[in-house]
């Protein structure tokens, strides 16, 4: 139930309405219909518009003749310009990131590891995956690889937080350059798992070869494989 005060209905609605949005709680991103809320929150229906209204007009979502209102999809923008963690990227951005499903063990380097870290295939190494949420929704799955060349902790919980702060404090370990690759891929059961994302939605997928110093022999190889939908990359180039 809504309250008269010095915040109007339509103002407590469109606050409700957002909260909503940033939880992902509507399914298929479709919002109820409007007599919906009428009955829900007992207001009147010029105030129910009025709210649709001024959060279309915020760009939180978008009504489609003869099929709805839906919640209006926002990517999430990073420039590739510099060498920054996700968690420094969008908490820079005054974002709330956090991690969940860490998990760090020592595996033999396969194949295609062995080639991109410049090392013999089973070579040691390092496997850290983790998902990644922003505001509490799931963005994206890391999956890194790291030389064991320094003893890592072997404490998951250490990576709830920025890996390169932790490389950086504890190892002195800094990657000074990146080589990162952009390429796109459809969500298959592991993604659907951890994203909660839709089978065959689109991945944006980087991969990101890091150096720790001017040498071509690399210390780490991420993937991270982004829900497409909810977040992009951008260049921005000069003549």
């Amino acid at each position: 139930m809504l309250k008269k005060g010095n915040i109007t209905l339509t103002e407590q609605l469109v606050n409700i309405i957002k909260e909503d949005i940033e939880k992902g709680l509507y399914d298929n991103n479709m919002l109820p219909r409007e007599i919906d809320y009428q009955k829900k929150y007992n207001i009147s229906r010029i105030t129910v518009r009025a709210a649709m209204s001024e959060l279309q007009n915020a760009g939180y979502i978008e009504r489609i003749k003869g099929k709805g209102t839906f919640v209006k999809n926002k990517k999430i923008s990073e420039p590739l310009l510099k060498i920054e963690s996700f968690t420094e990227e969008m908490e820079n951005r005054g974002l709330i990131t956090d991690t969940k499903d860490a998990s760090i063990l020592i595996i033999g380097a396969d194949k295609k590891c062995s080639e991109i870290l410049n090392i013999p295939i089973n070579t040691p190494v390092y496997k850290l995956t983790r998902v990644r949420l922003i505001n509490d929704i799931p963005i994206a799955f890391f999956t890194t690889y790291l030389k064991s060349d320094y003893t890592l902790t072997l404490d998951s919980n250490i990576y709830n937080n920025s890996l390169y702060s932790y490389l950086a404090n504890e190892h002195n370990i800094s990657i000074e350059r990146v080589k990162q690759y952009i390429s796109v891929d459809l969500a298959k059961k592991e993604m659907i798992e951890k994203l909660k994302c839709k089978k065959d939605e689109p991945i944006l997928v980087l991969k990101r070869i890091g150096f720790i110093d001017d040498s071509e022999n690399p210390y780490e190889y991420t993937i991270a494989q982004y829900i497409g939908s909810k977040y992009e990359y951008y260049f921005e180039l000069r003549k």
